[in-house]
């Protein structure tokens, strides 16, 4: 089944987030300190006080504070104390804040025009899908999708399931969109396909051994079958997989308003059901009439956490699909994993997620099953053209 992705999140990034906010309150300290010094008070007492809160300001910023920010920020560390005493505490904490999101304090309106991963502690999507990063108690453990899900929603029943509605394709213009949220996935080397991973999960940003290599097959094989298909090639889940969801969404969003004429979304990944590769390989490798293939597995988001009017025609549409498969080649379907999230499901009422194989499988066996996938996947078309 497909799991939430983990990734091993640097402990420097959290330290560097506390860092940038206690940078903040001591900005805002010493904010308040310029505008005391300004204004006269009145009473003795009241005088003592403020004063010996400044000595507190002035203590924290030559000793304590600026020693926690070193531990969050080890560059700034490396200046000596002569070079580190005179750091203005506003600039420092404007600067690095908006080196790390690329947001400006001074400019509340930039907190929203880009995707800020502090965001991410909020509910939303983006972290209700597979790909959120949290810490793995293993640091060699970059990746493990095995997290059944709790408490699935149930399949439609039959008779409340909405019909798939039939398809008019239009001459000349794409008709299916094949793209990936979290493109760097890839797969187990082999000698055909032989790279170097950038982590114990399998990932790669050269797209001729990820993922994208297979969907390059799929799209092409749905055009040779007269299924004219545009396969997207954009990465979403670098530098994080935190906004992959959030990146994908934008690119679809864009592609469907450039092509209408796009009516069947498909978002291709590859699986990892448990850590270990070869466990995976078990779970996630078929052989038929002496071929080996990697399973194929669709997803179908809910509208139980956003809503998704679309979901039980995209289920019944997927359920087409995977019959489709086992009755072309027996076995190689892993079933149809109802979810909770809607994985950008509800920009299409034929929208499906497709994991093909797991980090266990060869790119050999994963795009003979891309094949086999869009030879099922043309039928169904077929099947549904008006």
């Amino acid at each position: 089944m497909i799991r939430f992705k983990v990734i091993n999140v640097k402990k420097n990034m959290q330290f560097a987030i506390i860092g940038i906010i206690l940078l903040m309150f001591a900005a805002f300290i010493a904010g308040a300190w310029r505008s005391t010094k300004s204004i006269p008070v009145f009473g003795g007492g009241m005088s003592r006080s403020i004063n010996e809160g400044i000595n507190l300001v002035q203590r924290l910023n030559e000793g304590v504070f600026m020693k926690m920010i070193c531990w969050s920020l080890p560059v700034i560390d490396a200046a000596s104390d002569e070079e580190f005493s005179p750091v203005n505490l506003v600039s420092l904490a404007r600067n690095a804040f908006k080196m790390l999101t690329n947001a400006d304090i001074d400019n509340p309106k930039s907190y929203f025009s880009l995707q800020v991963p502090i965001m991410s502690l909020a509910a939303s999507e983006m972290v209700s899908t597979p790909g959120v990063e949290v810490p793995e108690k293993d640091p060699a453990v970059v990746e493990n999708e095995h997290v059944p899900e709790q408490n699935p929603p149930a399949a439609p029943e039959p008779e409340m399931s909405a019909e798939v509605e039939k398809i008019a394709p239009v001459k000349g213009k794409p008709l299916v969109l094949i793209y990936h949220t979290h493109t760097t996935e890839s797969y187990t080397p082999s000698k055909a396909y032989n790279y170097k991973p950038r982590d114990n999960a399998y990932h790669t940003d050269d797209l001729n051994f990820s993922v994208v290599r297979v969907g390059d097959v799929m799209a092409d094989e749905l055009n040779k079958m007269g299924i004219p298909a545009l396969h997207n090639k954009t990465i979403h889940d670098v530098p994080t997989y935190m906004t992959s969801y959030t990146n994908s969404l934008k690119t679809c969003e864009q592609i469907l308003k450039a092509n209408p004429s796009i009516k069947i979304l498909i978002d291709l990944h590859r699986d990892a059901p448990v850590a270990d590769p070869q466990k995976s390989r078990e779970l996630t490798t078929v052989k038929i009439d002496g071929k080996t293939y990697s399973r194929i597995m669709l997803v179908i988001g809910s509208d139980k956490t956003f809503p998704h009017p679309h979901w039980k025609e995209n289920y019944q549409f997927g359920v087409l699909v995977d019959n489709k498969l086992e009755e072309l080649y027996p076995g190689i379907s892993r079933g149809i994993d109802l979810r909770k999230e809607r994985f950008n499901q509800h920009l299409s009422n034929k929208a499906i997620l497709v994991e093909i194989g797991s980090h266990g499988n060869t790119m050999e066996e994963s795009i003979a099953s891309a094949k086999a996938f869009a030879r099922a996947l043309s039928e169904v078309i077929k099947n549904l053209t008006l």
